[in-house]
């Protein structure tokens, strides 16, 4: 009997070192084919533009291509969703917003677990900059938000639905500045802002970049930004100069599927790294006005428990409720 055990035991011990050893060995071949990168946004966002500055060049590192597919829907839960129940092998990330940090607390049966999710890299941050319609009657935080007391509900805001940065960053100008800017939410950042240059709403919170050509063609003007220090070459203001305190950043993470291997996050951060620490690239993050990072995997762990943190207190101050 004693002898049954311990081939028993044996046996037992071989398998997991023998699922360990494949587990292993695939790591080592990753990528096997083509990867999919989900984009839980609509076409036409910063989190297209940003997937753009890593992708190409990524998959060049790699030795196989990286398809961009975007799944919008319920600030990212519909892509979110897509990779959780994708196989833990590497062929599938995902590029996502700080909404990820705040969804657990305004979903409330989401169909995953987002400690679970495998961070591989906090990519960059970028503070919200808010542009308004370029006829409206004011040119300084301070005027827009003595016109909106003065007009309680009269200024909509366009945002890409409930949860996103953008509509907490929001109900933090309300909460703040004790002003009633209403929420109009859309199904993603390209349809706020064009409702915004189609004289449909007032303002928008976004990243600079998709701003930027709204401003060019004159229908919007650049105004504030939620980051603490002026802004680009325009040297937009903070929020902050006028409601001292006042910041807000979002941020950018690559995310792998629960379960992914660390050898596999190894290989990825490796890439990403060279890539970040390449002029042109920072380069390019510097014309975003974005701060490239390329973090660890420890570290963009720990960066998203500190947001799902903060994020909570956020939003609890806000007084929203999980649906």
């Amino acid at each position: 009997m004693k002898g049954l055990h311990r081939a028993l035991a044996l046996a037992t011990t071989l398998i997991a070192f023998s699922g360990a050893s494949i587990a292993t060995a695939a790591a080592q071949d990753y990528p096997t084919g083509p990867i999919k990168l989900i984009i839980p946004y609509a076409p036409g966002g910063g989190t297209d533009a940003a997937a753009a500055v890593f992708s190409d060049k990524l998959g060049q590192i790699l030795g196989q291509p990286i398809i961009k597919e975007n799944h919008p829907g319920s600030n990212a839960v519909i892509g979110t969703t897509l990779l959780a129940e994708a196989a833990p092998d590497g062929q599938t990330l995902m590029v996502v917003t700080g909404a990820i940090a705040n969804n657990p607390y305004l979903y409330a049966n989401l169909p995953f677990d987002t400690e679970e999710l495998v961070p591989v890299s906090i990519l960059t941050t970028y503070p919200y900059v808010l542009a308004v319609r370029s006829d409206l009657p004011f040119n300084t935080m301070q005027e827009l938000i003595d016109y909106a007391k003065a007009n309680p509900g009269v200024l909509t805001a366009g945002t890409p639905g409930r949860g996103a940065g953008a509509q907490l960053v929001l109900g933090l100008l309300n909460e703040r500045a004790g002003i009633d800017i209403r929420d109009i939410p859309f199904k993603g950042a390209g349809e706020s802002l064009n409702a915004v240059a189609g004289g449909f709403v007032d303002v928008v919170f976004s990243g600079y970049e998709t701003v930027r050509p709204f401003v060019e063609s004159g229908k919007m003007k650049f105004f504030a930004q939620s980051g603490t220090v002026p802004l680009g070459e325009e040297q937009i203001p903070p929020i902050a100069d006028t409601l001292p305190g006042f910041e807000y950043q979002n941020w950018l993470a690559l995310i792998a599927p629960p379960g992914t291997p660390e050898n596999i996050t190894d290989t990825l951060n490796e890439g990403l790294t060279a890539i970040f620490s390449e002029q042109e690239v920072k380069d390019r993050l510097a014309g975003q006005n974005i701060q490239g990072i390329a973090s660890t995997a420890e570290e963009a762990k720990a960066y998203l428990s500190r947001e799902m943190s903060t994020s909570r207190s956020i939003i609890g101050t806000l007084g929203l409720q999980p649906e």
